[in-house]
């Protein structure tokens, strides 16, 4: 493919604007596009407060063993390494060229396992899901050796959703084998952008016959469920570029795809500093890049299950965005709605018992609490009844792109007309500017409140300018 190296700003203004938006849109765009929260969690996780001890996890964990009847669990296990750094990442990572460092790694996820199970309910585990960093740089001894440790803490169901992050350029065939004899049924592929000039500009070079050989190679082996991640608004992105990866991915057919949009938060990640902002998309391009997405997308076929994820009308995603029951948490979208989410290893984050909970995330500290003999937690949030009562409303709109807020009064015990009316008032901007309507007690986002779902969800957000910065919507 062609450079994008020619321009990083809007090819769009007063003379063009992209498909299906007109100025007047552009410009409401414009006006509520600033930065905010993705809401993976509500309160986000940059307002909890700092931990000296485990209490809150071990509180969590023994009201859940208190429930008359067991909940289900979800269970995230963070694996930091990378043999090199992607400029643009803002994952907590640990990168090295040597896979022997992970042995000690596992050595430590082998205590804070032992740690925790005798807090554990009696649950089954319905989901289990390797994030990172790149969880297929473990060998496929240190894959065995991980899930035999897992199996021995948590109950896996036998339907239950096992899934990893993989990275195309380092997984081979004997991952692959021996991924599907440890059970698992779907695999997450990192993308980015198949451009070489922008490859170049983060630091990522993977080429479209690498991925294509890839996924054929997974669809072999039985793995009938693949998701794809895509970032918009990275450096020298441009619309016609981007375009010819959309086409690229739609040809090689994942069953799901996540576009995420780049966060530039060099504050927080000193490897973005390696990225001239100069040749970063502008808000304009950025709403072009996702819009020009969106219809491509929708186009081949995929259901739009919200902000920032795509599925197949098939996919599990689809379906539980049809019947109401999509969730949406740390990872992203998910069917396992009302599982309790237990974290484990450095920087991993939980929600048990109605309590946020987030590990170490340096190395050396989250070693040395393991040795002390104590769960790693060094972050923590307990949720109010005002916490939950806005979290359901932001969920709800996140991931049914409507908000009852009948059912919502009755499910929180509240009339949501006195308990929201701040953040009712608030709401009147994005109404004039056709973001939503209401129908009775129930409020609609428009197709172009969708684009500003995180800017509408603000409004019912009683923690902004607590935490600091965020990024760009």
């Amino acid at each position: 493919m062609e450079s994008a190296h020619s321009s990083a700003t809007s090819t769009f203004g007063s003379e063009a604007q992209p498909d299906g938006l007109t100025q007047g849109q552009l410009d409401i765009l414009r006006r509520h596009a600033g930065r905010g929260p993705r809401y993976t969690s509500y309160p986000p996780a940059n307002v909890w407060t700092e931990q000296t001890s485990d209490a809150h996890l071990r509180e969590g964990l023994a009201e859940l063993c208190a429930r008359p009847a067991p909940p289900e669990l979800s269970v995230y296990v963070h694996l930091p390494f990378c043999p090199s750094q992607c400029w643009f990442c803002a994952c907590n990572v640990l990168i090295t060229p040597r896979t022997d460092l992970q042995d000690p790694y596992l050595d430590g996820l082998h205590k804070e396992l032992d740690l925790l199970r005798p807090h554990l309910p009696t649950a089954k585990t319905v989901q289990l899901h390797w994030g990172g960093g790149s969880p297929s740089y473990l060998t496929p001894a240190q894959m065995r050796r991980l899930m035999a440790m897992l199996r021995n803490t948590f109950a896996l169901d036998a339907d239950a959703e096992i899934a990893l992050e993989v990275d195309p350029r380092i997984t081979t065939e004997a991952h692959l084998d021996t991924l599907r004899d440890l059970g698992f049924n779907r695999l997450s592929m990192g993308v980015q952008d198949f451009d070489k000039g922008v490859q170049v500009a983060i630091h990522r070079k993977q080429s479209l016959e690498l991925t294509a050989d890839f996924v054929a190679l997974a669809r072999s082996k039985g793995f009938d469920s693949l998701n794809m991640d895509l970032i918009y608004g990275l450096p020298v992105q441009n619309e016609r570029s981007f375009g010819e990866t959309l086409d690229a991915v739609v040809g090689l057919g994942p069953d799901r795809v996540a576009l995420y949009g780049y966060a530039h938060v060099p504050w927080l990640k000193p490897s973005q500093t390696r990225i001239d902002q100069a040749i970063i998309p502008d808000k304009d391009l950025r709403f072009a890049l996702f819009h020009q997405a969106l219809r491509r997308f929708g186009t081949a076929g995929y259901a739009d299950i919200g902000l920032d994820h795509f599925a197949k009308p098939t996919d599990a995603l689809t379906v539980a965005r049809a019947n109401g029951t999509l969730q949406r948490n740390f990872m992203g979208y998910t069917t396992r709605g009302g599982t309790e989410l237990v974290g484990v290893g450095l920087s991993s984050i939980g929600l048990v018992g109605g309590r946020f909970v987030q590990n170490e995330k340096k190395l050396k500290s989250w070693r040395a609490m393991l040795d002390a003999g104590r769960l790693p937690v060094s972050h923590a949030h307990a949720l109010s009844d005002d916490d939950k009562l806005r979290a359901d409303v932001i969920s709800r709109m996140m991931c049914q792109g409507k908000v009852d807020f009948a059912q919502v009064a009755m499910v929180h015990g509240v009339q949501w007309r006195v308990a929201l009316a701040e953040s009712l008032q608030k709401l009147e901007p994005a109404r004039q500017d056709g973001l939503f309507f209401w129908q009775g007690e129930t409020l609609y986002l428009t197709e172009l409140g969708k684009l500003l779902v995180r800017a509408v969800a603000m409004q019912f957000d009683a923690y902004l300018g607590e935490g600091g910065r965020y990024s760009q919507i």
